[in-house]
Order: structure tokens, then sequence, then C-alpha cells
């Protein structure tokens, strides 16, 4: 055979060779797709899912992999990159979103253990019924569904917020362990058949919900062990009665508004730890804890207390507490809002305090009058020492502090007594940072007759005004805002 037209033989290896459909570009073998597929489901789960869907377009070898991938479905990450034409709106876009979801959901026949829907699904409440028991027959643990806030006008009479109504099929999903809903409305909790039998989270906003129903939940839902409700409408009386219960968020508003919550009962939560409430909550709502031996963290607990019952301690408006009966040894952080320069309200501190001999944690939230006048400069050097300065208290954080002599009194009373105090933090509001405003509080605060050889006092500019603080904010603040009505 002639030179010109004998053929070459390859070298085994080298890179003109390469498995079929496997070929990457020239630059090699296709290595990853040599990976075997339950590998490769495993990559695609970590992907968001628009990026998922799209590596079917790599070769025949990937076009269904992702159709069976644990996958996160979160409609935020569903969106068209160009806009179509000129005329398009978010009333497309959201449009769009949804048949997007259908799709998805249609073709996908793997797990979705976890799922984030954000929209104005009232528009197509069916799909998203539809949405929601598909997402229950593929186990869905973790589901965040965010109705956007719409209020729509009725014949002769004032506007009225929509909610959407979930259906009952959600209820009796087993694999639910987390559930997070805005603008929702739970429907009533079937009494034959188990209720969220594995739920342990539940965040409510803006969510419509009586006070049986909120029963219901803690009856019957025995894994349930933190719960959150931000602004919900129709609560009034609220009993807690649970033996999984940890931790209890609630923000409501004034009882001048629909959501208001006038009465909260601990009665009997043997593993309760955390009760966080609205800053200024305790001034309309009254609280009672009955039975939670193991409570840790309590705030915020405002100085203008409507009522506030601990075991056989009572504290309320105008009424000096004559029997401090009931010390809650398990409390171990403290959140409180004072206004230091009403001598009533410093009064209420100090009785509080008395309570929580075991108080590790302290965090007050400063508030200045409008009208300010000056309150009882020395009331904090006439008080004695307590149970929680002795032995206990390690760390204390004032907001919003201005050097006044009623919030520098406290600030000296706790230096002066609290033996094992490691730091005490003020942080100061910007008008009043100054080089020798500084210089003068801590000369005023009389470091060196403080009672803990190892206390350090810091100084820091409150630049941002946030309104809780940060042990508060892992919870009431990790929520996305609400979008106003179209």
């Amino acid at each position: 055979m002639p030179a010109s037209t004998k053929r070459k033989e390859r070298v085994p290896g080298s890179k003109s060779e390469a498995p079929s459909g496997r070929r990457g570009g020239g630059d090699g073998p296709d290595l990853i797709s040599l990976l075997p597929d339950d590998l490769l489901s495993s990559i695609l789960s970590l992907l968001p899912i628009k990026d998922s869907a799209r590596t079917s377009v790599l070769s025949t070898r990937w076009r269904h992999l992702w159709t069976t991938a644990s996958l996160h479905l979160d409609s935020d990450h569903l969106h068209r990159n160009k806009r179509p034409s000129a005329s398009w709106t978010p009333r497309h876009q959201e449009a769009w979103r949804a048949r997007a979801i259908d799709q998805i959901l249609s073709v996908h026949c793997g797990p979705i253990p976890t799922s984030h829907l954000s929209g104005y699904f009232l528009d197509n409440p069916t799909n998203v019924d539809t949405w929601l028991e598909i997402l229950t027959r593929k186990g869905i643990r973790d589901l965040s569904f965010f109705c956007h806030y719409e209020r729509r006008f009725v014949e002769d009479a004032e506007e009225q917020q929509c909610f959407y109504r979930l259906p009952s099929s959600l209820l009796t999903c087993n694999s639910l362990i987390t559930l997070k809903l805005t603008n929702c409305q739970l429907p009533e909790l079937p009494r034959s058949v188990p209720a969220f039998v594995n739920l342990r989270n539940l965040f409510m906003q803006f969510t419509a919900l009586c006070d049986g129903t909120f029963h219901d939940l803690l009856s019957y839902c025995r894994s349930l062990q933190h719960v959150a409700l931000i602004h919900c409408t129709g609560l009034r009386s609220l009993h807690v009665r649970s033996r999984s219960l940890d931790s209890l968020v609630l923000k409501c508003s004034s009882p001048d508004y629909t959501d208001s919550v006038e009465e909260l009962i601990i009665e009997d939560a043997p593993n309760f730890r955390c009760l966080m409430l609205r800053e200024n909550a305790l001034e309309y709502l009254q609280v009672e804890i009955l039975n939670a031996p193991k409570m840790e963290l309590f705030g915020f607990v405002c100085m203008d207390i409507k009522r506030l019952k601990m075991g056989g301690t009572c504290f309320e408006p105008n009424r000096t507490v004559s029997s401090l009966s009931t010390r809650m040894h398990s409390l171990k952080t403290l959140a409180i809002s004072v206004i230091f320069d009403d001598d009533s309200e410093a009064e209420v501190v100090y009785d509080l305090l008395k309570c929580f001999p075991c108080l590790e944690t302290l965090d007050v939230r400063i508030v200045f009058l409008d009208d300010p006048h000056d309150g009882d400069s020395g009331y904090w050097e006439r008080q004695g020492s307590l149970d929680c300065l002795d032995c206990h208290l390690e760390s204390v954080t004032m907001k919003g502090f201005e050097g006044q002599s009623t919030d520098l009194g406290f600030a000296k009373f706790i230096i002066a007594k609290a033996r094992v105090l490691k730091e005490m933090t003020l942080l100061c509001a910007s008008t009043n940072w100054r080089r020798e405003w500084v210089e003068n509080i801590q000369q005023q605060l009389c470091l060196e007759k403080s009672a803990s050889p190892a206390v350090e006092v810091v100084l820091m500019k409150d630049q941002y005004r946030i309104d809780e603080f940060s042990t508060w904010n892992l919870v009431i603040n990790d929520w996305p805002q609400p979008v106003e009505a179209r």
C-alpha cells in the first residue's frame, strides 16, 4: 500500500482518542461524565434548579439526570434573563414563573426535600394547590411559602386582606420538618388524622390564625419545638400547653390593630426555654408564666408592664411588688427596655432583677422621653447588691447609652456590684461621640472601684440603630420582608 494512503495508528490515551460522546471542549476526556449517575445526581442537587436543568443540553448522557436528582425548588431563581418585548410586565414574569414551576414538577420524578415558593399566588390558587400536593408526595422537608401581600376591594365594604388557604393535604405531610408561611390561612386541623406529625419548626407571618387552631397545633403536633408568630391576625388569648415546645417568638401590634394579642399564658411547658416578644409588647400584653422550669431566655420586657406574673410574683402598673415569692433560677438571659429617667421604671428594673438570681447576660435598651426630665440620679447609689450580681452576671449590653446621670448611674451600679462581670458594652448614639465625651464617660465609670477584677468596658458608636440585639435577631429578624401589593 502506498505510503500516502497508509492509515496512521492511534496511540492509546492520546488526545485524539476519547470515549464516544464524552469529549469536553476538545481538551481531553470528559471525566465528569464518567462518574456514576448517583454521584452526578448528588452534584446536580447542589445547583440552583435552573442551572441543574440546563445540564440536559450537554449530551444524551445528561438529558434526564436532573429529573431524578434531589433538588431545591426556589421560585426566586426562575426568571427570564431577557424581556421578550417592551410590553413585558411583572405580571407576565409571574405567569412565566408559574408555567416554569408547572413544567418542572411535571417532568421531575426525584425527591424535592426543600422548596421556596414566593409570588402573588391568589391569582392562581388551583395551581398552587397542585404544587403543594406534589411536593407533599415528593417528601418535602423544608417548605417556605410566601404569598405576597395583597388587598382586594369588596363592593360596599372596606378593603379586605386576602389569604391563601392551604390545602388540607399539607397537614398530613409526614416528611415536613420546617414550615414558613406568609399571608396564608391554615385549614382546620382534623381530629381523626394526625397533623404535622414530624413538624419541628413553624414560622407564620401575616397569617390568619385563631386561638383554637393555635391550641390544636400545640396539642396535636407532638414534635413541634420552635414557633414564631409575626403579626398574625385573629389571635387574642394564647394558652401554651406543650411538652415539646422549646421557643416562642411573638410580635404583634397594639390593641388598635387586628393582629393584637391580649393574653399569653405559659401553662404547662416543661421543656420550654425561650420567650421572645416585641420590644413594647408588655405595654398591652398580659403574660403569665406558670410552669416553665427550664426557661433560660426572656425578652423584651418593657418596664411599663400591663401585667407580668411569674408564679406568685406579679408586676402591674402603679402597684409595688409586695412579694417576690417566685424566683426563676433557670433564667440565664434577659432583655429589657427601660426609661431610666422615669423613677418608677428604674424601681421595676431592680425588682425584676431580684427574680432571676442566676442571670448571666443582661441586654438593656434605653428609651428616652420626648419631654426629657431629670430622674433620681442617686437612685442606684442607694441600692444594695443582688444575687445575680454576686455570683452569675458576666455580660451586660446597654444600647442607646447617652451618659446621662440616670443611665450612667445604672452602669456604675453594675460595675460596682457585679463580682464576676467580664464585659460591659455601651452602644452610644453617634451624635454624642466625641473624644472628650468618651474620656469623660470612662472617668466617671470609676473602673478602679469595680467589683470584678477582670471586667472590660467597651464603648462603641451605635451607627445603625438596630432595634433588636444580636441575641434576638436569630429568629426575629431572619424573616423575609413582605412584598407590598401591586
